[in-house]
């Protein structure tokens, strides 16, 4: 099922995030009538949401490998934020440099691992979060300072269990401007197909239906690729998943560099063809 929704331009703690109005930004929703939807109080047929999130609500979740010379900028803008008091894990996948000393050193809670692999770092980080609400993010990523304020709004609707954004690859130029227009169209579409888009460096989980849903986990295995994606898919089975796509995060352009951008491109062509259409859809550990 679909639904539009709005996501406000400032925090009104008398509006739930679905309500509309001038100037509000549009979102798109995707929702399982099966999901905590049938069970969220209600008022004359209207969701009621729950108090805005404060950052005592908040995990956030950065996987890092030998990525020393980028986390302190990332780290600087979650300091930044306009919601204060989150929990940052950064979960150190067998670096070779300083990420862990640095990340310690700047305040972040930080799990060291042995064995690489994205897929397992983020499910290590999330599995050590505390709190209600876990958000994502990567080390080159460079957030706003209203980023998780806006990440997390759509979690005051009971309902809700996954919230994203867009990404946008850092650099000037119409190219630049053209290549995320086209992409925040690819994320919407695929989301009116029942294939939510979601991005690793910016997206959130309500903490309970993602243990609900098994995790990152596919089989015994923890993918190293698309595995938000992953996710998202499986999450749409037990609430709505929500697309913000007003709120995007500037991250790093290196896997473009060198003249890699056509090999760049066609790869994560076949994962998102596999991933999202070719391999039978995951269902729900619950």
């Amino acid at each position: 099922m679909i639904f539009l929704a709005s996501e406000p331009e400032s925090r009104d703690a008398t509006r739930p995030p679905s309500g509309g109005g001038p100037g509000a930004h549009p979102v798109d929703t995707l929702g399982s009538p099966d999901g905590p939807a049938a069970s969220r109080p209600q008022r004359g047929g209207r969701v009621l949401a729950t108090p805005a999130m404060t950052g005592a609500d908040v995990s956030v979740v950065i996987p890092a490998r030998n990525e020393e010379a980028r986390l302190p900028e990332c780290l600087a803008r979650l300091r930044e934020q306009s919601l204060q008091g989150l929990e940052v894990i950064v979960v150190d996948s067998a670096s070779t440099d300083r990420t862990g000393a640095v990340a310690l050193a700047l305040g972040a809670r930080v799990i060291r691992l042995e064995q690489p692999g994205v897929g397992l770092a983020r499910q290590t980080g999330f599995d050590a979060a505390s709190r209600r609400i876990i958000v994502s993010t990567d080390a080159d990523a460079l957030p706003s300072r209203d980023w998780i304020e806006r990440l997390v709004e759509p979690f005051r609707d009971p309902a809700a269990v996954c919230a994203f954004g867009t990404i946008r690859l850092s650099g000037e130029g119409v190219s630049v401007a053209i290549g995320h227009g086209l992409f925040r169209s690819f994320q919407r579409v695929n989301l009116l197909l029942g294939r939510p888009i979601c991005c690793g460096p910016n997206f959130a989980v309500r903490k309970s239906a993602f243990h609900d849903v098994g995790g990152f986990a596919v089989g015994q295995t923890y993918p190293n690729e698309a595995e938000d994606v992953r996710l998202a898919l499986k999450l749409r089975s037990v609430g709505k998943v929500v697309f913000l796509h007003s709120l995007s995060m500037d991250v790093s352009a290196r896997s473009l560099a060198g003249g890699q951008a056509v090999k760049y491109i066609a790869h994560h062509t076949g994962v998102y063809l596999r991933v999202c259409w070719l391999q039978k859809q995951p269902a729900s550990s619950r």
